[in-house]
Formats: C-alpha cells, sequence, structure tokens
C-alpha cells in the first residue's frame, strides 16, 4: 500500500512555463527514494510541493492515507534538509535541534530528552554546546539531520544536501545518511543531480527529465536496463557510448554501420544467434548504446581494429578513448593496464549487454 501518493502532480507558473507535467509516483513507507535528473528536471519544484513550499496547480498529493495537497507546510507533518544546511548561526548546537519542537510546544523535557537522542545518533553530542560557526561543513550537516530526525516527522524531505561538501566529506556524510536511514527506517525522498549519490543511497531512483519521470526502478533496474535514451546517456561514470546506426547481418553475424561522404564503416557485434529477434531492426537505423565496461580488448588483430586516442588511468581502472564508427568512444579496462595512446587494439562488445533504442521515439527496442 502507498504511504506517499503523487497523482496526475502539475506546477504552472504564472508566466505559462510547466517546471513538472503530470507526475505520478507511489512510495511506500519506510523508502528511501532518490529524485534524480539534470538541473531544471523539475525534481526539487516536485520536492517543494511535497512540503507545502509550492502551490500545486493540478493533482492530489495523499500522506498516510490524508490529502495533504492543500495544507501549509507546518500541517503536514515533514521535515526537510536543506542545501546550505539552514541551521541558525546564533543557536547553539543543541538550540538548533530543540526550535522545531519549541514550535510544536513540546514539553521542556521531552525537548531535551529528544535532543540528546538527535544527537547520539548523529554522533554530535560534544558539539552541542558549540555554534555553528564553530564547526566543519560535515559537522552543520550532522545539525541539520539530528533536527530532522528530533521531530519524528512522518516524511524526511532532503534538497541536495551533500552538494555543499568536498568530494571527501560527500562520500562519509552520504555513508552516514545511509546508517541512519537504515536505523530510523524513516520515509526519505532525496534530491540529487549526482547518480553516483543516487545509486548508493536509493531504494529507488525515479530519473526525471524535462519535467517528467523517465524511468522508476531500482539500481539494478535503473543502470542495466535503461528504458529510455536519455537514462543511457545520464546514468553512468563515464556514459555510455551512444551511436546512430545502420543494422545489417554479414555471415551470420550482427554489424552496426556509419556511412559519411568518404566510407561506409562497420563494427561487429556478435553472432546473429546472440539477438534473437533482430531480423525485423535489420537495415533500420536505430541508436546503439555500449557502456564502456562491456567493452573489452581482443587478442586476434583485425576485428574491430581501432587507435587508442587517450589513456586516462583512474587507479582501480583505466579509461582509454578510442574512435569507433568516426565517433569518440570510451573503454572502461580493470586495473592499470600497459596500453599507450597510438596503440592499436582490437574490440569486442558483449552482446548481452548492448542496448538498442527507437530512432524516432528514443525507447529501448527489446527483442526477446
Amino acid at each position: 500500500m502507498s504511504y506517499l501518493e503523487l497523482s496526475s502532480i502539475k506546477k504552472t507558473y504564472p508566466n505559462g512555463f510547466t517546471a513538472v507535467k503530470n507526475i505520478n509516483l507511489d512510495i511506500k513507507k519506510g523508502e528511501f527514494v532518490v529524485l534524480l535528473g539534470p538541473s531544471g528536471c523539475g525534481k526539487t519544484t516536485t520536492l517543494r510541493m511535497i512540503a507545502g513550499l509550492e502551490e500545486v496547480s493540478e493533482g492530489t498529493i495523499v500522506l498516510d492515507g490524508e490529502d495533504i495537497t492543500g495544507l501549509p507546510p507546518r500541517q503536514r507533518n515533514l521535515s526537510m534538509i536543506f542545501q546550505s544546511y539552514a541551521v541558525w548561526p546564533h543557536m547553539t548546537v543543541a538550540e538548533n535541534i530543540a526550535y522545531p519542537l519549541k514550535l510544536r510546544r513540546t514539553g521542556k523535557r521531552e525537548i531535551e530528552a529528544k535532543v540528546r537522542e538527535a544527537a547520539q545518533v548523529c554522533n554530535i553530542v560534544d558539539y552541542l554546546n558549540r555554534y555553528p560557526g564553530q564547526l566543519s561543513g560535515g559537522q552543520r550537516q550532522r545539525v541539520a539531520v539530528a533536527r530532522a530526525l528530533a521531530v519524528n516527522a512522518k516524511l524526511s524531505l532532503m534538497d541536495e544536501p551533500l552538494s555543499n561538501l568536498d568530494a571527501k566529506l560527500r562520500v562519509s556524510v552520504r555513508t552516514f545518511l545511509k546508517e541512519i536511514h537504515r536505523s530510523t527506517g524513516a520515509t526519505t525522498i532525496f534530491v540529487t543531480h549526482d547518480q553516483a549519490e543516487a545509486m548508493a543511497l536509493a531504494d529507488r531512483i525515479v530519473v526525471m527529465n524535462e519535467g517528467h519521470i523517465e524511468q522508476v526502478g531500482t539500481t539494478k533496474e535503473i543502470y542495466n536496463g535503461c528504458d529510455s535514451l536519455f537514462t543511457a546517456q545520464f546514468m553512468g561514470t563515464p556514459p555510455a557510448n551512444i551511436q546512430k546506426v545502420g543494422l545489417s547481418l554479414r555471415q551470420g553475424r550482427l554489424a552496426a554501420a556509419v556511412k559519411d561522404a568518404a566510407e561506409t564503416q562497420f563494427i561487429d557485434l556478435g553472432q546473429q544467434g546472440r539477438f534473437p529477434g533482430i531480423e525485423r531492426l535489420v537495415e533500420q537505423e536505430v541508436f546503439l548504446a555500449v557502456r564502456p565496461e562491456n567493452i573489452t580488448i581482443e587478442a586476434a588483430a583485425g576485428v574491430n581494429e581501432t587507435r587508442v586516442e587517450v589513456v586516462e588511468p583512474q587507479g582501480a581502472y583505466t579509461i582509454l578513448v578510442v574512435k569507433v564508427l568516426g565517433a569518440e568512444w570510451k573503454i572502461m579496462l580493470e586495473g592499470d593496464i600497459d596500453i599507450r595512446a597510438g596503440q592499436k587494439i582490437s574490440l569486442r562488445i558483449d552482446p548481452g549487454k548492448i542496448m538498442f533504442y527507437g530512432a524516432q521515439d528514443n525507447k529501448r527496442i527489446r527483442l526477446s
């Protein structure tokens, strides 16, 4: 049963711009759901409508069986953590955590107990008498989380809470948030444009683009089964190699081709039998998508031969930039491999991991 239900949610501003278009989403109690997408896709606007900070133009929001669409923020029993932490500099850590409880007219002893409990969970007991200016960015973010935990809200909303932290601190606070969610079981909606954050934290990811939902699923479902070309382009670091190609069968093998003014270039994709039903796509134009980690180097020369343009060592893995079908592709290989720019290599693409998308609608074409 849905704990939070968004039904046909739409947001249109007075100037006529529609930021959110017909969003339908069901969230279960205890889920950690991440709204993921580029800037301007509508994810923060959706979060703000749930919080009551933006008016809903059309549709309804139901939380725990109650229609909260028209309620003011203070009556929704939500907590929200902002990108800027929003901790008050003139209050101590303890006073910051206690403030929303005082607004609810909670008793003094209960406030003290809840502040202590939240501070222990967030490991900031030693900082209760300090002011935010005496804390690091990561510690201030923990204060914001503790304040949200103390009110025991029905729903916790987080708007890019890690974006102001440096790379190392982001990883540690990300782990902290996951531990907090595991221990409290709070229903959480987290907004980010960072796919690494989304994949690390989410029970389910909601990929958004231009005000609508592209796809909803677990990290594995989203990453390995991209329903749209946008999702395939957005997910992954580096993202999938994508190119518009024509498909043909050559001596029982599937080939992708790109024709330019000078010649037609081919790349072998594998035995025809690895692509059941591929016949219906032959001689058609489609988008071919291959993730960098699904390409390996063949020992035999001459098949899909290319030249390494750039080598990008990353420690645990190495990224090679090569030319395929006249375009720049990236390959991800495990380890610190001994390959240099200018070297010739032969490529093999894993047939089971190739994705095809319609040239007109950009939707995933499933062969079987």
